[in-house]
Formats: C-alpha cells, structure tokens, sequence
C-alpha cells in the first residue's frame, strides 16, 4: 500500500501492522501548516475505518519532532482563518485520542509550541535524553488551544502545567520522563519504538481498543470541557493580533486591549 503526501510521509510495517507517520517539512523543524493539517486529518479519518493497523509512531523526518505553528503562514492570516485553523488543529489532537490504534509519539530532539500540543495526542511519548521541550506559546502570542491547558494538566499535574507554560519552560529529557509527560528517553541510534511495536502487536486486538477507549472515557467530561475553554480565551487572545509581530516587535498592552474593547 501506498500512502502519497506532500507533508507526511508513512511507511507501513507489516510485521507489526503499524504506521510510522513523519512529519516531513525538515526544512523547518516540521512546522505544521494548513496542507499539514489536512493530510493529518484525512489519514486520521482513513485510519478510524482500518482497525487492521494495530499502531502508528508519530514522529518527524530530521532531528525535531515539531517546532510548531509555521509563522509566516500565520502572519498573513486574518483572525477569522486562524480561528477556524485553530479549530481544526483541537479536532486533530482530539481525533488521535479517539483513533482505535495506539499512538505512540517520538518526539526525538523535542517539539515547541503547538507541536507540543500534537503530542499531548498520543497514547505513548518517547524521546532522545537530549531532547528539550519549549513551552512558547505565550512568547508567540497566543493560548494553547488543543489541550495545552487541560490536557497537560491531565498528564502532569496543574503545578507542572502551569510552571511549563507561564515560564515558557524549556524542559530537558530527564524532567519530561521525570514529571511522566514521557515514559522512555533513548540515546542516539537507538530504536526503542521497535519494542513497543511488538510488544502491541502480541496483544489482543478488541481487548486494547477497549482499553484505550476505557482510558478515554475516565477523562472524557475533562477532556470535552477542557477544548471547549481552552477555545474561549485562545480566541479572545487573538484579538492583539500579537501572532503577526516579529519578536521585535512589542506586543499589545492589556490595557490599551481593554480600552478598545470598552470603545467598540
């Protein structure tokens, strides 16, 4: 079988009747654009009808895994196209929970931003014990959206979450394995997906998509609030227009955003 993308690129391992899906713009750490973000969405769909696949490692072509957003796709959009490409991002990170297959996410190097937030998708996060984690959201002016509030929270803990996200935490491979946001860091060359593969291909099929949906569901009520906030203030965030500036640039004061709120 052949899969034919512009931004991913999979490979089928039959062995194990796994997905490897890469993140492939190397070029840019893999930062997510819109035809990213499609093509995430239409395998994600293809994959909820082909239980055969027992897993997919989600990972990235190069050393990163995924550096976020892609900025200057972000810079000409206007807040309403940004809005609705939020959207679609939570319906992504949302759908990998639900996906029948077991997820596991390779972060490799380490992620930043909203490619964090992709990874708060998976079953299972893996990375190198040199990879570093940024938390910089709030440095690119906007809120996570796709359960970098809640779902971290849910993860780590609310005092982890929130050290991470309102320090804008760059966070190393012990600390991440440490606080359980990963569960095996792995040196250079070494393969440690291969291990989890087999040990899911050896299970039985119905007993872990019901156990995966039983994890789901004991966090599913949290889960559903937790993206119907976290879209609430990301959009009322997006109201500086602060995700357009270089990091030159100052961003808007929250007083000068309150007194054009009261005027309008």
């Amino acid at each position: 079988m052949k899969f034919n993308y512009n931004t991913l690129d999979v490979t089928l391992h039959k062995e194990t009747r796994s997905l490897t899906v890469a993140l492939n713009r190397p070029e840019t750490n893999n930062a997510i654009n819109i035809e990213m973000l499609f093509e995430l969405e239409g395998l994600f769909s293809w994959l909820t009808s082909h239980l055969e696949v027992n897993a997919i490692v989600l990972t990235g072509n190069g050393d990163q895994f995924c550096s976020g957003f892609d900025s200057d796709e972000l810079k000409i959009m206007s807040e309403e196209k940004l809005q609705k490409y939020m959207a679609r991002f939570q319906k992504v990170v949302a759908g990998m929970l639900h996906l029948p297959q077991t997820i596991i996410c390779d972060l490799k190097n380490g992620a930043a931003g909203m490619g964090i937030e992709l990874a708060l998708g998976a079953d299972i996060r893996v990375s190198r014990s040199t990879s570093t984690l940024h938390f910089n959201q709030l440095d690119k002016g906007w809120v996570p959206c796709a359960g970098g509030i809640g779902l971290l929270n849910v993860w780590v803990g609310q005092s982890t979450a929130r050290h991470w996200t309102m320090t804008s935490a760059k966070v190393n491979g012990q600390d991440q394995r440490e606080r359980g946001f990963t569960m095996e860091t792995y040196s250079e060359g070494e393969n440690c997906t291969e291990k989890i593969l087999k040990n899911i291909f050896a299970q039985a099929p119905v007993a872990r998509i019901q156990a995966k949906r039983s994890f789901l569901e004991s966090i599913l009520p949290e889960l559903q609030r937790t993206f119907e906030y976290e879209s609430v203030f990301s959009f009322a965030s997006m109201k500086t227009q602060d995700w357009k500036k270089d990091s030159d640039e100052p961003f808007t004061a929250a007083r000068d955003l309150a007194r054009e709120i009261q005027q309008q």
